[in-house]
């Protein structure tokens, strides 16, 4: 009666392949950290709040050392499955350590629409 949603394998997870929202500029700090910047969606009920509240019109995320180094990997030609082997080098984790919170990173950038995933061989 009711389905549920299928989720992707561990191996399909792995082969995708991170891009960046072509819409998110970023402007990089002296220290190395990237700040995001995200524009604003151009919606009928957000211009119609603009002129009662105050909304700016883009946000602003503030990444630390290693989300900026996670960030500068989505490019879409590098697999969630490199990128984690190359964080646990990096920065000195054990993989399993690494592999959790990448996927868990990575997850939260795709909930907010800030990276894509490429699907597919390569």
């Amino acid at each position: 009666m009711f389905l549920r949603k299928q989720g992707l394998s561990r191996e399909d997870t792995l082969r995708a392949r991170p891009i960046r929202n072509e819409a998110v500029r970023e402007n990089r700090q002296d220290n190395g950290e990237i700040i995001l910047v995200v524009p604003r969606k151009k919606v009928w009920w957000v211009r119609i709040l603009s002129r009662i509240f105050y909304i700016p019109g883009e946000r602003k995320i503030s990444l630390d050392e290693i989300g900026s180094w996670v960030w500068q990997k989505c490019d879409g030609h590098v697999s969630v499955g490199k990128i984690m082997e190359n964080l646990a080098k990096e920065f000195k984790l054990n993989p399993k350590e690494a592999e959790v919170s990448l996927l868990s990173y990575l997850k939260k950038l795709g909930q907010k629409r800030l990276i894509g995933f490429l699907m597919g061989k390569r």
